[in-house]
């Protein structure tokens, strides 16, 4: 979510939505996280965010819950809620759950004798090395077409449990707030080694080798986890206050 999007959100008179207040104080906030303007570790007084959005203090109180259950906020005892911070657990339990679901999915793709599911592939992994090139795309383009590979594979592997799984992954808040920012393809760097480690992964599921993609499916989402903590880490060393990010 960027600017704009959040320009249009601010637009938006909340009595005219259909969802409850405390709902779209959620949204608010959550978007004001993935712009950057909440930065994790910062504090949410219920009395200011009331007197700043025109609502009750009841009303804070339950958008805060609900984004507490989401993983984006955290209560700490004598302290009140703060935008929740990552930890270097954080993102390697993440990533570690991605990259064996992700290589399940390359594996059992590669096994298939189906050549129209490889080459619409193709031309996914070509779209990659496309904006990858393009010094001009942002890291959200990139990151949206990374996601689209990663449905491709998840969503015609065979396994009918795969996608439900991918899903439940998703809707984690550290892995939300991961994509949402792009953390992994901030730099046109980061963006051509994502390209050439998917396309080492097409390679290997063209070849129908299971243990090559499966190898290169994980290859490739290590990368994208030590991209992560390098940029997230560059990020609170740049960053007013500092945060703990891993």
């Amino acid at each position: 979510m960027d600017e704009n999007d959040m320009d249009k959100l601010d637009i938006v008179p909340l009595g005219r939505s259909a969802k409850s207040l405390p709902a779209q104080l959620a949204d608010l906030l959550l978007a004001e996280v993935m712009t950057g303007r909440l930065k994790p570790g910062d504090r949410l007084k219920e009395e200011a965010l009331a007197q700043q959005h025109a609502v009750s203090r009841a009303t804070v109180r339950e958008a805060l819950i609900a984004l507490e259950k989401q993983g984006y906020v955290v209560r700490i005892p004598r302290s009140g809620a703060r935008i929740a911070e990552y930890s270097q657990e954080d993102v390697s339990y993440i990533f570690e759950i991605r990259a064996a679901l992700l290589a399940v999915a390359a594996g059992r793709v590669a096994r298939l004798n189906d050549d129209s599911f490889k080459a619409t592939f193709l031309e996914i992994v070509a779209s990659l090395e496309s904006i990858a090139g393009d010094e001009s795309a942002t890291p959200q383009a990139f990151a949206s077409e990374s996601v689209r590979a990663q449905l491709f594979l998840v969503n015609n592997s065979g396994n009918q449990r795969l996608p439900e799984l991918y899903e439940r992954l998703a809707g984690m808040g550290t892995w939300q707030l991961i994509r949402g920012r792009s953390m992994s393809f901030l730099t046109v760097d980061d963006r051509k080694q994502s390209a050439a480690d998917w396309r080492q992964l097409a390679t290997a599921i063209t070849l129908g080798s299971q243990v090559k993609a499966e190898r290169a499916a994980r290859q490739l989402l290590e990368h994208s986890a030590i991209r992560v903590r390098a940029n997230l880490a560059r990020i609170g060393q740049s960053e007013e206050p500092v945060s703990s990010l891993g």
